[in-house]
């Protein structure tokens, strides 16, 4: 984990969306652009921990870093230099031209992301991620009242059957080749 990769990602998010966003807004869109680029590019752009939670998937430390819980205070004044929060909603800071730790295909998936998922309500997103498989495979359990999950890396890699799904952009060969690089590589 990298607190600035996820911090410029944040920002990257606030910064080319049309609005200020919640938190779980937030933790909901980084999932969709480390689904992708996970699918397309074999890793993940937060490198995060990923757990199925009530509603939906959670990225631990992104979640932990917008909470400023777990962090130092370099790492909060970090944070503060990108971020600002307002009530429950966060803003970009400052402006920044150059994001240092963002490749190109990180941006690239969180332009995914956003221009796929950046337009729907907070608990429109959440009832989105519940179609996929990170998290429907421990739906039942988390009906029944367990409050996490760890989940599996390879569900990141499995397809819906979400009518139009926006991930079938990304062809099954090129999923297959991430999954094999990825998993080859643990």
């Amino acid at each position: 984990m990298n607190i600035k990769i996820i911090i410029q990602s944040v920002y990257y998010i606030l910064d080319n969306n049309i609005k200020p966003l919640d938190k779980l807004s937030i933790l909901k869109l980084i999932f969709f652009a480390d689904r992708y680029h996970l699918r397309k590019y074999s890793r993940m752009i937060t490198n995060d921990t990923y757990y199925a939670m009530k509603y939906g998937p959670v990225a631990s430390n992104v979640k932990n870093i917008l909470d400023f819980d777990f962090i130092g205070d370099d790492e909060k004044n970090y944070v503060e230099l990108y971020l600002k929060k307002e009530d429950k909603l966060f803003e970009i800071n400052s402006s920044f031209d150059h994001l240092d730790m963002l490749s190109n295909t990180d941006k690239e998936a969180l332009d995914f992301s956003i221009d796929n998922f950046g337009h729907h309500k907070t608990f429109d997103l959440v009832e989105i991620t519940h179609k996929y498989p990170e998290w429907k495979r421990f739906e039942v359990s988390l009906e029944d009242g367990l409050t996490r999950e760890k989940i599996i890396m390879e569900d990141f890699f499995e397809d819906t059957d979400i009518e139009n799904d926006p991930f079938n952009c990304i062809s099954h060969e090129i999923v297959d080749l991430s999954r094999n690089f990825y998993f080859f590589k643990d």
